[in-house]
């Protein structure tokens, strides 16, 4: 159990030296989250001896990808690659935080 927060510490540390080694880059610290947050929520699952949600998350996320690459190829008829790759980095980043939050929230109430 103690995995399940000392990786997201370990997170932590990766973005804070990102952000140190990297000031004026285009990615962020918080962009190596997703990695860690993923790692936990598995962690979660084992821990609790349930099935893991893993593949069922990454279907909504894949539908939410397709949602938002039709309807920025349909506002905007020259589609910049880059803006679109961080706008789906970032909600990859926000769902993962959400299912980390929820399998915590889950473990500590089923326990």
């Amino acid at each position: 159990m103690l995995y399940i927060f000392l990786i997201l510490v370990i997170g932590l540390v990766v973005a804070f030296l990102i952000n140190k080694i990297f000031p004026r880059a285009q990615f962020r610290g918080y962009d190596v989250f997703p990695f860690f947050f993923i790692a936990a929520c598995n962690l979660i699952t084992i821990h609790m001896k349930e099935p893991s949600f893993l593949p069922y998350g990454f279907l909504i996320y894949f539908i939410l990808v397709i949602i938002v690459s039709l309807h920025d190829a349909i506002r905007n008829k020259n589609i910049s690659l880059g803006k679109t790759i961080r706008k789906l980095w970032d909600y990859l980043a926000a769902c993962s935080f959400c299912w980390y939050v929820g399998l915590l929230i889950m473990m500590f109430l089923l326990n």
